[in-house]
């Protein structure tokens, strides 16, 4: 008999919905009710369980659970199928398991469509199962009055004929509680499923594994002008050293050290660096950590020692004499005069008898390495030059006599001038005799000579013997002054302490053969030196603005590489173009050869070539900036006078011996404009011996 459609009254709805399957829908269960047809049911027959199982008998004809469905086709894997779903699709629902339907159930299908309007589904409520026979790609959900379910198992069984769904009421399963649902990193449970998932960084592959994105590869221009490096899970942008990265303009970014304070002294930025600068004329050089300054020690050291015995007659610069004395007698004295001489100086004064400019005088002088006696008599002057070179740097005596109406020169007590005079060097005074001698200069200019010669004479004096003996307060003063005493031992050279420098105004610009409109320009710089410390300046030409366009230099770090060593270098301004690498502190002396024209330049130490820091473009331009300044600047030689610390590469004195030619004649410093007079011309000590 019919059986009533009261207790479907309460059961559950099912709404089809043709596209979305995310959407459940409750409806009111006599809006439900309507989508189930009745039927008609047989009785349970009498043993019921010893028939085998049949679809039709069991699970439509009668009430079935969800074991007697599956024991319909238990045996049968080929048209079973039992699928966790959580929720119902079209997907899911299609016939696509069964991938043939025969003709029949088309044709039953087509038929029932007919019959009916809107067959839709059509089912029955069995206890807590809902038997439906769905239409092809139809959507359900299912609830029971207000009571949701969290998930739904949904079996599929069905023959190729005939499509029948069993709905059954289960709470939903979480996959990712065992071994993480088989993900390597992330399981997300669903209603009825779940899926695996990736940290940010990494993609999903073959639905489980994840694996590291590279977004470097995957995006080129994902960091802009900086390099990409990728990371695990990650990226990460690189600029070099010196520049910092900008996220937003994806580019590289200069970075200011010298706002971090780094340098002690002086800090200068520069693209992706900077460098740090140290006084030098203060002493001070950079240290090993490039940061800060630290004191110039010498690494080889000269027998510096001086002799209390001895008098220094270059020691002012300036050519005023180094000692002055005036002798008074009541009766006419003639003057003798007896010393040990030695010098490597071809020029200079060594004593002046007499009186004053215009009265009668004698000067006792070196020229081209020979004694000159420049003499005035009466008004008259003369000049007489013989004898042997005595600038060899050898001790020997040297006297002069008055005798009778006649002057002796002698050299090691050998007569190399007799002079004819006519008259005395004391003169007759308020009834006194006096003499006035200086030793070093003269006392008027040099220009009121009879012949003008330079004055300074880098020259040591000892054992003298004025007027017999009556001059002892000089070596009182001599001892009281370490600066008026000469070197123990001496060698040619010359020798700067540290201290000072000289200079020289001289042109390196000349007129072209042929056109006397245009100019060349050449700059060609042979020295020897020997030095005492690893920093100091050698030579330079700086101009009247205080820059340096040319610097030969020695130094002892690589500013760019940041690295500790000993060069010769030679810098445009403040731009190293050549350098070479070279032991400053083995004692020896080296030989430096610097050449510089329009478009060339060239460094040998010791016979071996400078390595070029510019390309050929770079110099000419470099060159091309010296030109221009050539026609205001002067020559320094061991030092620089008050410029900008960032001015050019080394600003320190130079320390030790050097001797310098300049388009090959050499450079005597008796000739400069100035001379620091702790820069010895034509003299320098031996390296000391055991140290």
């Amino acid at each position: 008999m019919p059986h009533p459609a009261a207790p479907l009254g309460a059961a559950l709805l099912l709404v089809l919905l043709a596209a979305d399957s995310s959407q459940t829908v409750l409806l009111r269960a006599p809006e439900a009710a309507q989508f189930l047809r009745q039927r008609q049911r047989r009785a349970y027959q009498i043993f019921e369980e010893t028939k085998q199982g049949h679809l039709e008998r069991e699970c439509v004809e009668e009430h079935c659970s969800k074991e007697e469905a599956r024991e319909v086709f238990e045996n049968d894997p080929e048209t079973v199928r039992t699928r966790r779903f959580g929720g119902l699709s079209g997907s899911a629902l299609t016939p696509t398991l069964c991938p043939r339907l025969d003709a029949s159930y088309r044709h039953s299908w087509e038929r029932r469509r007919e019959e009916e309007e809107d067959p839709g589904p059509f089912g029955e409520w069995l206890e807590d199962t809902l038997v439906l026979s769905l239409r092809k790609g139809s959507v359900g959900a299912v609830r029971s009055g207000a009571r949701a379910y969290s998930a739904l198992t949904l079996w599929i069984i069905f023959r190729c004929e005939k499509l029948t769904v069993t709905l059954s009421f289960d709470a939903d399963i979480d996959e990712c509680r065992t071994q993480n649902g088989g993900c390597n990193q992330l399981c997300l449970n669903k209603l009825g499923s779940y899926r695996c998932s990736c940290y940010s960084g990494y993609a999903l592959k073959d639905s489980k594994i994840c694996e590291d994105i590279d977004e470097c590869t995957a995006s080129a221009d994902i960091c802009g002008e900086a390099h990409c490096k990728n990371l695990i899970s990650s990226y990460e942008c690189l600029c070099d050293a010196g520049y910092k990265y900008d996220d937003v303009r994806k580019t590289c970014q200069d970075i200011d050290e010298c706002e971090e304070k780094l340098c002690e002294q002086t800090c200068v930025n520069s693209p992706g660096s900077y460098t740090c600068h140290c006084d030098g004329r203060g002493g001070v050089k950079l240290s090993q950590d490039m940061n800060t300054c630290e004191n110039i020690i010498p690494c080889v050291p000269f027998a510096v020692g001086r002799s209390i015995k001895s008098l220094h007659l270059g020691r002012m610069f300036s050519g005023t004499p180094v000692i002055r004395l005036r002798f008074k007698r009541k009766q006419l004295t003639r003057l003798v005069a007896e010393f040990d001489f030695r010098t490597f100086d071809p020029e200079g004064i060594l004593f002046f008898a007499g009186g004053h400019r215009d009265s009668t005088w004698i000067v006792l002088a070196l020229r081209k390495g020979r004694l000159e006696l420049q003499l005035k008599y009466s008004g008259i002057g003369r000049v007489t030059s013989t004898g042997p070179l005595i600038n060899h740097g050898m001790w020997q005596t040297i006297s002069v006599e008055e005798l009778e109406r006649n002057l002796i020169i002698k050299v090691n007590r050998d007569a190399v001038m007799k002079i004819a005079v006519s008259g005395d060097l004391f003169t007759l005074d308020k009834g006194v005799y006096q003499l006035n001698l200086t030793v070093g200069g003269i006392p008027f200019k040099t220009k009121d000579l009879i012949l003008p010669i330079n004055p300074r004479l880098d020259g040591c004096m000892r054992a003298w013997n004025w007027l017999n003996g009556e001059d002892t307060f000089i070596q009182e003063t001599i001892r009281m002054n370490e600066k008026m005493q000469c070197f123990a031992v001496a060698g040619r050279g010359s020798f700067y302490p540290g201290r000072g420098f000289a200079v020289f105004n001289l042109t390196y610009m000349q007129p072209s053969s042929g056109n006397e409109t245009k100019t060349n320009w050449e700059i060609e710089v042979n020295a020897v030196i020997q030095p005492a410390t690893d920093t100091g300046v050698l030579f330079a030409l700086v101009t009247e603005e205080a820059s340096v366009p040319l610097s030969l230099s020695l130094i002892d770090y690589h500013s760019t590489k940041k690295l500790k060593q000993q060069f010769i270098i030679v810098a445009l301004e403040n731009t190293v173009v050549s350098r070479l690498a070279i032991n400053l502190c083995d004692k020896k002396e080296h030989s430096v050869e610097v050449l510089l024209k329009k478009d060339h330049l060239s460094l040998r130490v010791d016979g071996v070539a400078g390595e070029s820091e510019l390309s050929i473009s770079e110099l000419e331009d470099r060159l091309s900036i010296l030109e221009s300044s050539l026609q205001s600047t002067k020559t320094y030689v061991g030092g620089l006078p008050d410029v900008p610390v960032t001015s050019t590469p080394v600003t320190a004195p130079y320390h030790g011996c050097m001797t310098l030619k300049l388009s090959n004649t050499a450079l005597d410093l008796d000739e400069a404009l100035y001379k620091h007079s702790d820069i010895t011309s034509h003299s320098c000590p031996p390296v000391q011996e055991g140290q």
